[in-house]
């Protein structure tokens, strides 16, 4: 299942609607002929708050109004995730379901297919970190500097639900949760560098669990690394430092199980929460203002259905909210909300570049093995000297070894004998 990551950076609030916006979720306009379709993920511009994507059974659809009206940008089939490049939001990517990645240089309104070099066309959730993107996908990770060229970043073989950028400097540092596959060291994975060796994460995390969804937040002076929520088939888990430890929330209903989250990119202390029930009646949405460590029930205005599936932000202050809702009975719909309830925004750290994700991985150095002559034989072992000669002549195999053990011992016996015969009896 497709999980909304949102990779936040330090930029500034854009205004919004006043703090007193009613609030409460409302839906916004319908998307042309999706029908029974469901919707993946949903995002938002973070230059540009009124315009958002939704990757959809159909495609990705685009409004430029707030979610009024929308286009088919990208039809041709399921899209399971998209997102914008937190470098520049005018580059717009989409994962798709078998047929890879593709990008859009105007904010996602055109687009071209951007799959070389991707080995696994099935792409499942981005990380947008500020030295290159991640893509998740039914067979590893891949990597890219550009979201257009692409290599093989390791966890070959796992299918890959969620991804996050756990830091951007020192270096570009990944956390993946995988949902199918070799999971017998764990379900969830880091890689510090440009792809290659993943070590599991598992302090604090319970066994055989997998995982739907990560999400990592921005920085404040209060949170020196990006706090880090996942969403786990036994429960959601918070981490402080990176992800090597991880403390379980509290606040969940015991009967919900939540599979998408998301953090605020104004605020650390932010965290929403969604169940999209897996395809049954249910679900629900949830909200953290203490950075995932407690949750309390945020759905006023939802359906009695909450089969909530994806969740975005526009960076406004106060915060908007968008959550991609897909019912049983189909009509899947986006809700939006204006949370004029959150506490004012912290001052957020800018953040560094590391090593920038390489275009291509270089191809390994095989070590050199010394070549032969063709006129020449290969050197063999030295001849055996005599007493090997000896030896092999008295013992070789086939000859059984038992008459050999006989013979020699005969031969002792008659030397022996005659020894004691002339050297200590005498002559006869």
């Amino acid at each position: 299942m497709a999980a909304a990551v949102v990779v936040a950076i330090s930029t500034g609030a854009v205004a919004g609607p006043s703090a007193s916006a009613a609030v409460g979720f409302t839906p916004v306009g319908s998307l042309p002929k999706l029908g029974s379709g469901r919707i993946w993920d949903v995002t938002y511009d973070p230059g540009q708050p009124a315009h958002l994507l939704a990757a959809t059974d159909l495609g990705v659809f685009a409004s430029t109004d707030s979610g009024a009206t929308w286009q088919l940008s990208l039809p041709g089939g399921r899209t399971w995730t998209v997102g914008f490049d937190v470098r520049n939001t005018q580059n717009a990517f989409a994962g798709t379901a078998g047929r890879g990645v593709f990008a859009s240089a105007d904010g996602g309104m055109t687009w071209v297919a951007a799959s070389s070099g991707l080995q696994n066309q099935d792409v499942r959730a981005f990380a947008f970190g500020l030295d290159g993107i991640g893509a998740a996908t039914d067979s590893g990770v891949a990597l890219s500097p550009d979201g257009r060229t692409w290599h093989d970043g390791g966890l070959d073989g796992v299918a890959v639900s969620a991804l996050a950028v756990a830091a951007n400097a020192p270096q570009f540092t990944l956390v993946a949760g995988a949902d199918n596959g070799n999971l017998t060291s764990g379900s969830l994975f880091e890689n510090t560098g440009n792809g290659g060796s993943w070590q599991p994460l598992q302090s604090g995390l319970p066994a055989a669990a997998v995982v739907s969804s990560i999400a990592a937040g921005p920085i404040d002076q209060a949170v020196p690394k990006r706090p880090l929520v996942v969403a786990t088939s036994k429960g959601m888990f918070r981490s402080g430092d990176g992800g090597t430890t991880w403390t379980s929330s509290t606040g969940v209903p015991e009967q919900l199980t939540v599979t998408t989250v998301a953090y605020s990119p104004l605020d650390p202390g932010v965290v929403y929460a969604g169940a999209d029930a897996a395809g049954s009646t249910g679900g629900g949405l949830l909200r953290s203002v203490d950075g995932g460590q407690t949750f309390a029930v945020a759905d006023q205005g939802l359906p009695t259905s909450k089969n909530v599936e994806a969740i975005g932000f526009a960076p406004t202050n106060p915060l908007t909210v968008g959550v991609a809702l897909d019912p049983p009975t189909g009509g899947a719909t986006i809700y939006t909300e204006v949370d004029s309830t959150l506490p004012a925004p912290p001052q957020l750290i800018p953040e560094a570049s590391g090593a920038p994700v390489p275009t291509v991985v270089a191809t390994p150095t095989p070590t050199p093995r010394p070549t032969l002559s063709p006129n020449r034989p290969a050197p063999g072992p030295p001849p055996p000297g005599g007493l090997q000669k000896f030896a092999e002549a008295a013992f070789h195999w086939p000859f059984p070894l038992v008459y050999e053990i006989i013979f020699v011992l005969l031969a002792a016996y008659v030397f022996v004998r005659w020894r004691q015969r002339y050297f200590i009896e005498g002559p006869p």
